[in-house]
């Protein structure tokens, strides 16, 4: 018996000396955990993800399986889900970390409105064990509130670029609203118009909703206002679309449309015919010709007019003539539209002759030039000229 328990023994010592002490492994359970957004929206895209607590389990594969549900409670999570077979949401593939999928407003069962959502997941670590899910598997689906896309047009801008208007010009602005989760009746908007100084000047009026060939989308409605800012500066619109009274009265969205204005600039010959000779030049003439200015750019006043805005108006123009041997140039009464016709028939041959257009708009500003400038800027920019001179010769 001694003998026996020596020779155990040394057989024990031996394996001590070499090393080869054997103890089976123990492998824990891997552990997966769901993260939700803070908020889920009824109507909207929610994200979940799933997670190994072992970083060196993954990549795994995800089982996921969501159901909506009609009611949750903090205390007792999601009730009233839909049944099996009728999940909210599976995925393609199914073996994902992270699924992003709609939160339907009604239950698929029809039951009611969402209220919450049941997440079952069974995820298998890469050694292909059975995860343990820990945490929230039940998450509560709040009310959305409104969606309100807000935009703004003037004319004469492209589309999408900065609202920078003259002093007068009317501005649309355009506010669609929809609500994945409520009646559009149920959705009230405040607008508010933000002048540079209190109680600023402006005229603010309802427009009727745009004509459209399609038919109205029933998820959504658009209305639309036209604001005239008054006052040069930075001006801003404020939209806020919320429920009426007894509606989710803490639920709201507000969106801004900022734009600038500046003073009404002076009006700018673009256009002119015939041709004006260079410098010291003249236009030698034989036969009847019309003098006429066919274009003219302004922010309120330009020629030719704007037609279908009453806020619009049209440049006036002033013609002068100044005849052969003449020290007083002569004002052509009535000629205040943007042409005349000259008849070099009514001078003699060799005959030099001025012909002067000079432009105006509802500021008329007085041409700062002295009579002898054949063309003039009230700004001082050479590209932008109010008064235009012909020095004509009778051929």
């Amino acid at each position: 018996m001694h003998a026996l328990i020596a020779v155990r023994a040394a057989a024990a010592a031996g394996l001590l000396l070499t090393g080869c002490f054997y103890v089976d492994p123990i492998v824990a359970r891997p552990v997966v955990r769901i993260v939700a957004p803070s908020v889920i929206y009824r109507g909207g895209n929610a994200m979940l993800t799933a997670g190994f607590s072992d970083p060196s389990a993954a990549p795994g594969t995800y089982e996921w399986k969501i159901y909506a549900c009609t009611d949750y409670r903090a205390s007792a999570g999601a009730s009233g889900c839909d049944p099996e077979g009728e999940e909210l949401y599976v995925p393609p593939d199914n073996l994902r970390d992270t699924v992003q999928f709609q939160v339907q407003a009604m239950t698929l069962s029809g039951a009611g409105l969402t209220r919450g959502i049941q997440v079952q997941l069974v995820a298998r670590s890469s050694r292909g064990a059975i995860a343990e899910q820990t945490g929230l598997t039940e998450f509560p689906v709040s009310d959305a509130p409104p969606e309100l896309e807000l935009d703004a047009w003037a004319r004469g801008l492209a589309a999408g670029a900065p609202i920078d208007v003259a002093v007068g010009v009317p501005i649309e602005l355009s506010a669609r609203y929809s609500d994945p989760d409520n009646s559009l009746d149920d959705i009230v908007l405040d607008w508010e118009p933000v002048p540079p100084s209190t109680p600023g000047k402006f005229t603010f009026e309802d427009l009727p909703a745009t004509p459209s060939s399609d038919a109205p989308d029933p998820k959504a409605r658009t209305v639309r206002k036209r604001l005239v800012p008054g006052e040069p500066g930075a001006w801003d619109v404020k939209v806020t679309a919320h429920y009426r009274p007894g509606i989710s009265p803490d639920l709201s969205v507000l969106q801004h449309k900022p734009f600038m204005v500046h003073p009404d600039r002076p009006p700018c010959l673009a256009q002119w015919q015939p041709i004006a000779p260079p410098s010291g030049t003249t236009l030698p003439l034989s036969a009847p010709t019309v003098f006429q200015v066919p274009l003219v750019q302004d922010d309120l006043d330009a020629y030719p007019p704007v037609l279908d805005a009453p806020q619009y108006g049209m440049s006036t123009f002033a013609w002068s003539i100044l005849p052969p041997r003449a020290s007083q140039r002569q004002i052509l009464v009535g000629a205040t539209g943007n042409r005349i016709d000259f008849d070099p028939g009514a001078f003699r041959l060799g005959d030099i002759v001025e012909l002067r257009v000079e432009v105006f708009d509802r500021h008329p500003t007085a041409i700062p030039c002295d009579d002898g400038a054949a063309t003039c800027s009230i700004t001082g920019s050479p590209d932008c000229i109010q008064r235009q001179t012909w020095r004509v010769e009778v051929r």
